[in-house]
């Protein structure tokens, strides 16, 4: 297994380093621009074209990913940012269980640090495997290894940089992709008879042919990108039920979908985890770092525009988008057939618990003689906590958290290695067993905290790791804290 494979590699100890400005993206794209020219008005309405697929062959999928100063095609145009392999989003890797996944990242990012996070996925967080305590600094490479758990549950799971301090500027310039684990039973392969289609969601403003990251500031517009593509066409036939994997991997932004009328939707699919039943939907908000495996189906001939519908406020409001188009034409699919599902995630709302916990998300007060936002977890960031862990949590009992928020913004609460039951929103139980590896806190109102109720067994895996708002930049300025989980 995992641990036997990682023996003769020492861990790389975390390094904390100063922050660089804002602007050293800006700075690195003078080597892209050497490439050719830059920018343009991006193109709309072209087919949906979905990132390349490295497969796993033999159970082995070993790739390298070079993180670098990039010319990407966002748009339908040359565009300069931070990208792996330079491409934005990156590869989909498509493994098994049981398969062996080593990734090398290079990290040839200009004078910033970065590491490498396996989100969602069910493997240890030691040594070489999810560990995002290693420091990869510019110009040096790590290689994390990980064996795919027999039983890992099959499913839409995604890699991105997460070294604290610097994880929004990367994953917002577009260093992120998709892992897909693939079932292996004929019960789990019944929904690979529906044609089945990936869309990844980022966020990118686009000004004089470069990204615009954190901290920079311009009039350019800003849009939602569908795999790199602006409204781009998908295309499917009246009556015909597709599989539709959405995935939202934006660095902060929340994502409201509407089902358009004239479509029906069922949910099977949070995070990776299935629902026991397809799941009549009207509308999805899909947090940062979420993902919805989700099935359609359209009746009637024409075209229907799926959108991004405003929500929110403040900081987190959204505008309205029009973010691809659902072209339905062609021959008529009669006698097209839900599937049967299974319920294979346990319902933890009846077994004992062996700790409860409540963890508070709040604003504290920055640090003397600095004005950097300072976003805290029971009272202190991430650097407070240091060596100390906000849990220790004992393999294979129940713990039960209540997370609270007392700020004005909702906070996307994740934690790594493995999925949580969630029980209640704001005191409203959950019908039916939910399971997540990402959800959102509701904001404090009128003075009562926003809180949600979760359960979580941690198998397999003892170690050190975190959870944190998956807000990146609520993460960069202090909103993460250390667990560990001992036998």
């Amino acid at each position: 297994m995992l641990r036997a494979s990682m023996k003769k590699r020492a861990m790389t100890a975390l390094v904390v380093v100063p922050a660089v400005a804002a602007g050293t993206l800006a700075v690195g794209l003078s080597v892209a621009a050497s490439q050719g020219e830059l920018g343009g008005e991006p193109v709309t309405g072209q087919p949906l074209v979905e990132p390349p697929v490295l497969k796993s062959r033999g159970g082995r999928l070993a790739v390298t990913f070079d993180a670098r100063t990039s010319v990407v095609s966002i748009g339908g145009r040359k565009v300069g940012t931070w990208a792996y392999n330079s491409m934005a989003p990156g590869p989909t890797l498509e493994v098994f269980r049981g398969d062996y996944l080593q990734i090398t990242n290079r990290n040839n990012l200009p004078e910033q640090p970065s590491n490498l996070h396996t989100h969602g996925l069910h493997v240890s967080p030691e040594k070489q495997g999810d560990n995002v305590f290693v420091n990869t600094p510019s110009g040096a490479t790590f290689t994390n290894k990980y064996t795919i758990p027999e039983d890992h549950i099959p499913g839409d799971y995604w890699y991105h940089p997460h070294r604290h301090m610097f994880s929004n500027q990367q994953v917002g310039a577009g260093m992120a992709g998709m892992i897909d684990v693939r079932a292996s039973t004929p019960e789990e392969r019944e929904l690979d008879r529906y044609r089945t289609r990936l869309m990844v969601f980022q966020q990118f403003q686009v000004d004089n042919g470069k990204v615009v990251v954190a901290g920079q500031k311009s009039t350019a517009p800003t849009y939602t990108y569908v795999n790199g593509q602006l409204k781009p066409v998908a295309s499917l036939r009246p009556g015909e039920i597709q599989r539709w994997r959405l995935a939202n991997l934006q660095a902060g932004n929340f994502i409201r979908i509407p089902v358009p009328e004239g479509m029906k939707a069922w949910l099977i699919s949070t995070d990776g985890n299935p629902t026991s039943r397809p799941i009549p939907l009207s509308s999805m908000l899909i947090p940062p770092a979420g993902r919805r495996t989700i099935l359609v189906r359209a009746q009637s001939a024409g075209e229907l525009t799926v959108q991004n519908i405003p929500w929110g406020s403040g900081f987190q409001a959204i505008p309205h988008q029009d973010l691809f188009t659902a072209r339905v034409a062609g021959t008529p699919v009669v006698g097209a057939k839900l599937p049967a599902l299974q319920a294979v995630m346990p319902d933890l709302r009846g077994e004992p618990v062996h700790n409860s916990r409540t963890v508070q998300f709040s604003v504290g007060t920055p640090a003397p003689g600095s004005t950097a936002p300072n976003f805290v977890i029971n009272g202190m960031n991430y650097d407070q906590w240091g060596k100390k862990n906000l849990a220790l949590m004992k393999l294979n009992t129940v713990e039960e958290w209540t997370l609270t928020n007392t700020t004005d913004e909702y906070h996307p609460f994740h934690i790594h290695v493995q999925p949580f039951q969630v029980v209640s929103v704001n005191g409203q139980p959950v019908k039916g067993v939910e399971y997540r590896d990402t959800v959102p806190i509701p904001p404090m109102v009128n003075g009562v905290p926003g809180k949600v109720v979760i359960r979580q067994r941690y198998t397999d895996f003892t170690g050190r790791f975190v959870f944190h708002c998956h807000i990146l930049f609520h993460e960069d300025n202090g909103m993460m804290a250390p667990v560990r989980v001992v036998r």
